[in-house]
C-alpha cells in the first residue's frame, strides 16, 4: 500500500538504534520512578489521598519525591524524540508517519506538563501547609489550590497524555507493526491501547485502580517488546 495515508520507507540505521535506545530509556525511567516513589509515598495509590495526608508526606520524603518524579519526567520527555525516531525505525511516511510524530509529541508534552507539578508546585504547597504558623484558614486555602491544580494537571497528564494521546499513538504504531508482519506486537499493542483508552471513563465517574495499574504495566512491557522487535528485524 503506497497511498498518502501509508507509505513504507526503508528503515535507517540511526532511526532504528535511536528508537530502540529511547524505548529502553523510557522503560527504565518509568520503572525507576515506580521503585523510588512506591515505597516512600505509596505511589500511585497516594494520588487519591487528601491534602492533609499527602502534603506532609511529600515534605517528609522530599528527596525521594524529587528523584522519583524527575525520573518520571525524563520518561515523559523521552516520548517526544522517540516519536520522531519511531517514524524512521518503522519506515513510515505520509499521513501515518506524521500522525505517529504528532501523537507521540502530544503524549510526551501532556505527560510532562502533568508531572512538573510534583517537582515545582507541590513541594511549595507542602512547606506552606505544614508551617507551624499556618492557620486553619491558610491550610484550607492551600488544600483548595492543591486539589484544583491536581485535577487540572492530572487531567492533562493522565487523561490526555496517557489515556488519549498515548492510547491512539499505540494503535497507529500497532497498525504499522501489523503491516510489517509483526503480528504479535501489533495485536498486543491493540490490547495495551484499549486499556489506556479505558482510563478515559474516569471522566464519567467510572474508575478502576486495577485497570489503571494494569494499563501502565502492560503498556510498558509492550514498549519493551517493541524495542526488541525493531532491533531483531532491522
Amino acid at each position: 500500500m503506497t497511498d498518502s495515508v501509508y507509505t513504507h520507507q526503508p528503515q535507517t540505521r540511526s532511526g532504528v538504534s535511536g528508537a530502540v535506545s529511547l524505548l529502553l530509556l523510557q522503560f527504565v525511567t518509568m520503572w525507576g520512578a515506580f521503585f523510588i516513589l512506591a515505597p516512600t509515598i505509596n505511589w500511585p495509590a497516594s494520588l487519591g489521598e487528601p491534602p492533609s495526608i499527602i502534603l506532609p508526606l511529600i515534605l517528609d520524603q522530599s528527596g525521594a519525591v524529587f528523584a522519583g518524579y524527575l525520573s518520571y519526567l525524563i520518561h515523559a520527555v523521552t516520548l517526544i524524540p522517540l516519536a520522531i525516531l519511531l517514524r524512521e525505525a518503522l519506515g513510515l511516511d505520509g499521513v501515518m508517519g506524521r500522525t505517529v510524530v504528532a501523537l507521540g509529541v502530544l503524549a510526551g508534552f501532556a505527560k510532562a506538563l502533568g508531572i512538573t507539578r510534583w517537582l515545582f508546585l507541590m513541594p511549595g504547597l507542602a512547606t506552606a501547609y505544614t508551617d507551624p504558623s499556618a492557620s486553619a484558614a491558610t491550610q484550607d486555602a492551600i488544600a483548595v489550590v492543591y486539589e484544583a491544580f491536581n485535577a487540572y494537571a492530572g487531567g492533562v497528564g493522565e487523561l490526555m497524555g496517557v489515556g488519549l494521546f498515548a492510547g491512539v499513538w499505540t494503535i497507529v504504531i500497532s497498525v504499522a507493526a501489523l503491516r510489517r508482519g509483526w503480528t504479535l506486537i501489533g495485536y498486543a499493542g491493540f490490547g495495551a491501547a484499549a486499556l489506556l483508552l479505558s482510563t478515559l471513563l474516569s471522566v464519567v465517574g467510572i474508575e478502576s485502580p486495577i485497570i489503571l495499574t494494569l494499563s501502565g504495566v502492560l503498556w510498558q512491557f509492550w514498549t519493551l517488546a517493541l524495542a526488541i522487535t525493531i532491533w531483531r528485524n532491522a
